[in-house]
């Protein structure tokens, strides 16, 4: 069926069309996402084998970390290839802005690999710096995910990214945990900065499993229960409050940093076995909106056919539209132009009332999203303005939080309208 332009027919099926190509763009986005999570994990992995082999002096992990960086190249490369297939040089990328300019930063981060890891061969670098740019980029890459979910519009792709992004975001907190753990272990003691540091680790992680949770299905909160309570975990808990009840300088056994080592990533991998399943159920679920869209259009098309068969209505559209539910015809019009006139209204009130819904679906996820800005933006003004780091300017909004009875959130708002700078008003220049 060809129909003419400007017509309510027109419109309507443009309208799914729109959806359909809206739907595209998404799975591919969700496709980026899979591959950052990879890139992600095996960086995450180098950064934590790189930081024994610092912190032993070239000691430990030597061979490890080469075939891991071998690793990391590899996906890396599957990466910049995927990027490829974005079609960036086509045209101009609608709503992507914000997205595409994190990519920019990810690849100039990844473009300084080699550096960092000749400055790492030659131990001319210490575990602190190595793990700090390391997270740096890591950090850019979770933006990218964050990215992908913000500008989504379907409301079951947003949850599912939107818990995608807060597991993977608690994954690596429990990267730099391992990661900054393994520098006080290999060094024999721990500083006060340093147990301060990995606390606030492990108050992120909480925070992140339990949003996860949130938006999550029961599956995959099963799957992540099953991790958490495993055998390994409880042996790695376990190192972890020998940690949390080391006093600032005690002596400890070097030798325990390689079976940290071996714990915390035996945590993490399992980890990533769910973030795989994650990523796996993102994708079937966007292609099954697609195919559920293009089920939608057909149906519509051939309704649109079998209206256009009937006689053209006498009735206007005005009277439908007051009319309202009221399935009567409109008097003076006869029973064949009054089905064409209540049927074609009919299906542009579904399609209207189902974007509606989804749009009221999309809230509660693009609540998390909006929370997460305020809260980064919070920490960041902390971070700028009190010289803390991340874990230390989380940790303090969450105990401004609890001593104030609070919720984190109304704490950040507060922060932001405190040390964020005020713009001038428009239209006045400077006083002199």
């Amino acid at each position: 069926m060809t129909e003419p332009t400007g017509t309510t027919e027109a419109f309507f099926l443009a309208s799914k069309r729109s959806e359909i190509a809206s739907l595209k763009q998404l799975i591919e986005s969700c496709e980026l996402v899979t591959g950052v999570s990879s890139l992600i994990h095996e960086l995450q992995r180098e950064r934590g084998l790189s930081n024994l082999y610092l912190a032993s002096g070239g000691e430990r992990s030597a061979s490890q970390r080469q075939e891991q960086i071998e690793a990391t190249r590899r996906v890396e490369t599957a990466f910049r290839l995927q990027l490829d297939q974005l079609g960036i040089r086509h045209g101009p990328q609608p709503g992507r802005a914000r997205l595409l300019n994190n990519i920019a930063y990810v690849l100039h981060g990844l473009d300084s690999l080699p550096e960092l890891r000749a400055e790492v061969d030659q131990l001319s670098l210490s575990a602190t710096d190595s793990t700090r740019v390391f997270s740096q980029l890591i950090e850019g890459l979770l933006a990218v995910i964050f990215e992908a979910a913000d500008i989504a519009d379907d409301p079951e792709i947003t949850r599912a990214l939107v818990a995608m992004f807060n597991f993977k975001q608690g994954k690596e907190y429990a990267g730099q945990e391992r990661a900054w753990a393994v520098i006080g272990f290999a060094a024999g003691s721990f500083s006060a900065d340093q147990l301060t540091r990995l606390t606030n680790l492990v108050d992120s992680q909480r925070h992140c499993f339990h949003t996860f949770e949130q938006f999550a299905t029961a599956e995959q909160i099963e799957q992540w229960h099953a991790i958490d309570s495993s055998r390994e975990a409880e042996e790695f808990l376990r190192l972890r409050q020998v940690i949390g009840r080391t006093e600032p300088g005690a002596a400890l056994p070097s030798e325990i940093s390689e079976v940290w080592y071996e714990l915390a990533t035996h945590r993490i991998d399992r980890m990533q076995t769910l973030e795989i399943r994650l990523a796996e159920a993102l994708t079937r679920l966007g292609q099954q909106r697609v195919r559920d869209a293009n089920k939608e259009l057909k149906k519509h098309h051939d309704r649109l056919q079998i209206l256009a068969a009937l006689k053209q209505p006498d009735a206007s559209p005005l009277t439908t539209l007051l009319d309202g539910d009221d399935t009567r015809p409109p008097a003076g019009a006869g029973p064949v132009s009054s089905d064409w006139v209540r049927s074609l209204y009919t299906l542009v009130k579904e399609q209207s009332e189902g974007l509606r819904q989804m749009n009221d679906e999309l809230e509660s996820a693009r609540q998390a999203l909006a929370e997460r800005k305020t809260l980064e933006r919070a920490r960041s003004l902390l971070m700028q303005h009190k010289g803390l780091d991340e874990a230390q300017a989380y940790r303090a909004l969450q105990q401004t939080s609890m001593k104030l009875g609070l919720p984190v959130i109304d704490i950040a708002e507060q922060v932001i309208a405190d040390l964020a700078p005020r713009r001038r008003p428009a239209g006045r220049g400077a006083q002199t």
